[in-house]
């Protein structure tokens, strides 16, 4: 009896670091973005690119395991601000990503993948991709700073656009 006694004691020694360290990046989260962005347009045989900037906020949930992998879904909105394109309306993004983490201790790199729309806020949206990859950084057990690249491809006959951003995060855990 003191064997298994003994035998279960090292086994919890053993395994509560990592249950410790999964905890770390479990739960949810809220925060804001700002960035810069690539847009590249093309249409009927002509191109278009502008470098620009956004903004936006962001809400997800992670969930660490022992094996230090952190899976997690988030949603973002975004404000895309041109000055140059054809639009009479500064965009609107929203996505719909997983991510898929790996757990450094008070860094967390992942990389994301999901839907993507784009409006005018007219109503007129439309459809595409987002994939892209990330860093974050825990500063406090409730204060996160990150950045990611993301990448929106969006096709809408005879309309192609891609829009390549670098974005720096803030976001608070609960």
């Amino acid at each position: 009896m003191n064997n298994l006694i003994r035998s279960g004691l090292l086994m919890i020694s053993a395994i509560s670091p990592s249950l410790a360290a999964a905890e770390g990046w479990t739960g949810f989260y809220a925060g804001a973005q700002i960035g810069s962005i690539d847009t590249d347009i093309s249409f009927y045989g002509r191109t278009m690119s502008e470098d620009s900037g956004t903004y936006g906020l962001l809400v997800g949930y992670n969930h660490a395991f022992a094996n230090k992998l952190v899976l997690g879904v988030e949603l973002n909105a975004d404000k895309l601000n041109y000055t140059e394109m054809p639009f009479k309306h500064d965009l609107m993004a929203r996505r719909i990503k997983t991510r898929l983490g790996y757990d450094f201790g008070n860094v967390m790199l992942y990389g994301t993948l999901g839907y993507a729309e784009i409006g005018d806020g007219t109503g007129n949206n439309e459809d595409g991709t987002t994939a892209g990859f990330g860093v974050d950084y825990k500063v406090t057990d409730a204060l996160v700073l990150g950045a990611e690249v993301l990448r929106d491809s969006f096709e809408f006959a005879p309309i192609n656009m891609n829009i390549t951003s670098l974005r720096l995060r803030v976001s608070y855990q609960f």
